[in-house]
């Protein structure tokens, strides 16, 4: 018996008799008291971090569409302008050739084929 390690016989014995799960559980009861949080309140502040980050997410998704619309829209305008710069160009030519470009189309009869249709 002289030859016995006392130290890992105690050690064996506590955590045989699940004295060392206690201690971890009274371990993690002493930090959630010393941080103020109770366990079913830092389950509900974990959901609502989720809660947030997911809706941050869908913020930051619709912002992307967003912009990409903004963009498109953008470029649809610089293009538009273009085309007036280039018929304003061509009409200007026209007149100091000694043509006669004619009226500038009416915008509705352009884009609407419904209506051009309908006049005599």
């Amino acid at each position: 018996m002289a030859d016995m390690n006392w130290i890992a016989t105690l050690v064996g014995v506590l955590f045989a008799g699940g004295i060392g799960a206690t201690i971890r559980e009274i371990v993690g009861v002493i930090t959630l008291a010393r941080k103020g949080v109770s366990g079913k309140e830092q389950k509900r502040r974990d959901d609502i971090v989720a809660q947030r980050d997911y809706a941050l997410a869908q913020m930051r998704e619709a912002q992307k569409e967003a912009d990409l619309h903004e963009a498109r829209a953008d470029a649809e305008a610089r293009a538009r302008r273009q085309w007036q710069e280039q018929v304003a160009k061509m009409r200007r030519l026209a007149i100091e050739a000694g043509t006669d470009p004619g009226p500038w189309p009416d915008i509705d009869d352009t884009t609407d084929p419904i209506r051009k249709k309908e006049q005599p």
